[in-house]
């Protein structure tokens, strides 16, 4: 594999770069340089550049401290609708919409927290678990029914689904409660729905390694400027060594990351669990040691150490916690 840095990745971190520098309305900036249509499938409309451009954008995202739950999971659900018998004759306004950066769409049923279930001929009753905050376009739903679990695609109406406000650890977040939503079935087999997840963990990984590179640079900062006893708090070997080794391995799982989408992009199985694993244990460890390191300024709630280590407790789970990963990753080798 070839490690050099690429030239399109090169180019869509520095456009994104930009789009951070602004003010306004984020995905509808992000929608201006063609980011939502980079991995979006070739059949959806989509460019279907893969991973090794979404990375890119996540890990900027990251870094800027804008997660925009809403991409990822439009990706995830766009990857899931790929399939043989998807009604993309009924999506062409709302795939428009998605790709304008004004509405998203949303996975259903995969994480806990909610139970959505399907009867009366494809309706859907029950509570989702925590969502992305926004206008959802379109809702690709695994409900539970009378044989099993069923993969449904729900075009969200007011009548029938309520988007409630959440909150978790301050992050913002929504909920759906479907009510008799009207509903269509879609042909996600086993092996659809785990390439879909091993791609939404990549990208989450890269959200997460972009977040604690952020945090690192921060508590860099942060030590070469305070003194403590009369000299920087840099000067202290414990100190330094912790930063340096935070850093070299966050240089070293930036690699990963990129061996692993590349490996994806090729039709290859990468173990995206414990790519997500060592993201997120190393965002966690990052920000802790951020929050350390800041002192009691740091744990204010409004210091951004804080408001980073609560980012980070929140992403770090989102698609499975490091133990939950480690042991899925272990049980497939």
């Amino acid at each position: 594999m070839d490690l050099r840095p690429d030239p399109f990745q090169q180019r869509l971190r520095s456009a994104v770069d930009t789009v951070l520098t602004r003010t306004g309305d984020l995905p509808a900036q992000l929608a201006d340089i063609g980011v939502p249509c980079l991995g979006a499938p070739e059949r959806l409309g989509g460019f279907a550049l893969g991973l090794s451009a979404d990375i890119v954008v996540n890990e900027r995202l990251g870094h800027g401290l804008e997660p925009l739950d809403s991409y990822r999971a439009t990706a995830f659900a766009l990857d899931l609708l790929d399939c043989d018998g998807t009604p993309t004759e009924l999506l062409g306004e709302i795939l428009a919409d998605l790709y304008k950066g004004t509405r998203h769409a949303v996975v259903v049923g995969t994480r806990g927290g909610g139970t959505v279930h399907v009867r009366d001929g494809g309706r859907l009753w029950g509570e989702s678990e925590s969502l992305p905050v926004g206008d959802i376009a379109l809702c690709v739903v695994r409900a539970a029914g009378e044989d099993g679990a069923a993969w449904r695609l729900v075009i969200p109406e007011p009548d029938t689904c309520v988007t409630e406000s959440a909150e978790h650890l301050g992050i913002p977040a929504s909920r759906l409660r479907f009510e008799g939503a009207a509903s269509r079935s879609l042909a996600v087999t086993d092996a659809h729905w785990r390439r879909a997840l091993a791609a939404a963990r990549i990208r989450q990984a890269a959200l997460l390694l972009g977040i604690a590179d952020w945090i690192v640079d921060v508590a860099r900062a942060h030590v070469n400027t305070r003194t403590q006893s009369g000299k920087p708090l840099v000067e202290r070997q414990t100190v330094a060594h912790r930063l340096a080794l935070l850093i070299g391995e966050g240089e070293g799982w930036k690699l990963l990351l990129n061996k692993t989408a590349w490996e994806f992009d090729r039709g290859e199985r990468p173990d995206a669990a414990a790519m997500l694993a060592v993201a997120g244990e190393h965002a966690q460890l990052a920000s802790r040691i951020a929050l350390q390191l800041h002192g009691v300024r740091g744990m204010l709630a409004h210091s951004t150490a804080a408001s980073v280590y609560r980012m980070v407790a929140v992403e770090s789970v989102r698609l499975g916690t490091p133990a939950a990963l480690w042991r899925e990753a272990g049980s497939a080798a």
